[in-house]
């Protein structure tokens, strides 16, 4: 009687143990389905080309692009290297149903070894990617006074400048007065490997080769001086509430070394 009783408790034991475990199971099955109904949405990932010019450093290893974006993450720029080639394209990041506010700047990548004689290829487009090197850029040895290199992460861009031609190599650098990237005041270099006709303007003259100044609105600018040397088209463009004067942009265009 004793050894029987003592079977139906350890019976009804494990049957409680089972219903137990049975129960945690399925509690833990409701948190799981619940975490997976409630789970972030997965960020959407995509590759596209690289839509402006790049530029090589003059060692070779970092790649430059000019870009604005919206609705996304700051994009970021990819490179596959091989022994033959290198091959670019840009990745965009995006959460689904949120439109992030944006921006513009300047990103970068580097190479495990210099570019060299490789080829840079838009591996999206499907084509060989525009590039200029940094080593062929002429810098302003003059500046006006309290004026300052664009910050690094800085897009260069003015309102109502010209965008850089997309089909050969050219590059612009950025200087603003004072430290503040808000201040209004900009001056941006462009250099582009082609010659060809002035625009028509004021007539000038920058290191004996013929120039021309040009204003689209005489009260509010942009004012610009361009001019080549027979291999590079530059232009000087100068942007704010206050324009530097013609006798100014000269003067830093004929620095440029």
């Amino acid at each position: 009687m004793e050894q029987s009783t003592a079977r139906q408790i350890s019976k009804r034991g494990r049957r409680t143990r089972l219903a137990a475990v049975a129960a945690v199971a399925v509690l833990g099955s409701g948190f799981a389905i619940n975490a997976w109904l409630n789970r972030a949405p997965e960020p959407k990932v995509h590759e596209g080309p690289v839509p402006a010019q790049l530029l090589v450093s003059a060692d070779g290893q970092t790649l430059t692009l000019n870009i604005g974006w919206s609705c996304e993450k700051k994009p970021e720029l990819v490179a596959h290297e091989t022994a033959d080639s290198v091959k670019v394209s840009l990745r965009h990041t995006a959460a689904p149903g949120f439109c992030d506010p944006g921006g513009i700047g300047r990103i970068t990548t580097h190479l495990t070894k210099p570019l060299g004689p490789r080829t840079l290829y838009d591996t999206v487009a499907g084509r060989p990617a525009v590039h200029f090197d940094e080593r062929d850029l002429l810098r302003p040895t003059y500046l006006p006074e309290n004026y300052y290199p664009y910050p690094a992460a800085r897009m260069v861009e003015l309102p109502g400048l010209d965008p850089l031609p997309s089909d050969i190599p050219a590059w612009a650098s950025g200087y603003q007065l004072g430290t503040d990237p808000q201040s209004g005041w900009s001056l941006i270099i462009s250099q582009a490997l082609r010659s060809g006709p002035l625009p028509v303007g004021q007539v000038a003259g920058v290191n004996k080769h013929p120039a021309s100044i040009t204003q689209t609105n005489p009260s509010l600018g942009p004012r610009s001086l361009t001019w080549s040397d027979g291999t590079y088209t530059f232009s000087i463009t100068t942007g704010g509430p206050t324009l530097l004067s013609a006798e100014e942009l000269i003067r830093v265009a004929e620095s440029l070394k």
